[in-house]
């Protein structure tokens, strides 16, 4: 096994063993020791946070159900996709939980081959959305470095401000307003006004 497969990471909530079983055994096809969970609960107390993951998730089981699940995993802004497997009677619920970000269902009976290519579809999209999430933690990291001061200019320049107008603005030299403006880029990492405005977008 590669190092690509080992790291993806499939999770499966379901109340029922049967289902657990043979989604385990559908999952392993494509190189994956799927976790299984027979209650949401003891899923979100050993759910961390891969660079390469999915759920697989009835819509309906006992105490926590799965559309309670998905709204407790965006509470932990958790991005990993959500695949409900849904019997006739709850497609309807199934839609509605795409409507609030669920990747995709599938409907109960299913092939192995329609799950495992919304598996892989899914798996392909966490690894997207780990990599926003890195870039975006990069950059929130990179605005705690600024200074009272420079975040005031950069609150002017978001607004379209000139450097002379922030100048008048905040009691300052044009002189020192465009030091700061150049020292907020570096601090940012980024090589124009354009798209310095764009992260604060």
């Amino acid at each position: 096994m590669n190092n690509k497969e080992s790291s993806r990471t499939v999770y499966v909530v379901d109340d029922d063993p049967t289902m657990r079983k043979l989604l385990k055994v559908m999952v392993a096809t494509i190189g994956i020791d799927a976790q299984t969970f027979g209650l949401a609960r003891e899923f979100l107390s050993a759910y961390r946070p891969m660079p390469c993951e999915c759920l697989l998730c009835d819509i309906r089981m006992p105490e926590i159900d799965g559309m309670e699940l998905q709204r407790l995993l965006a509470t932990m802004n958790a991005t990993l996709p959500i695949i409900f497997l849904t019997g006739f009677a709850e497609v309807q619920m199934a839609v509605e939980a795409m409507k609030l970000g669920a990747f995709d269902f599938i409907e109960k009976p299913f092939s192995a081959q329609a799950l495992l290519g919304k598996i892989q579809s899914a798996l392909e999209a966490s690894r997207v959305l780990h990599a926003e999430r890195l870039k975006n933690e990069a950059v929130n990291a990179r605005k705690e470095l600024l200074t009272p001061r420079e975040r005031s200019v950069v609150e002017q320049v978001v607004d379209g401000k000139s450097s002379r107008e922030i100048s008048e603005l905040l009691g300052l030299s044009v002189r020192t307003v465009e030091n700061h403006r150049t020292r907020i880029m570096e601090k940012l990492h980024v090589d124009s006004t354009v798209d310095l405005i764009k992260l604060f977008l």
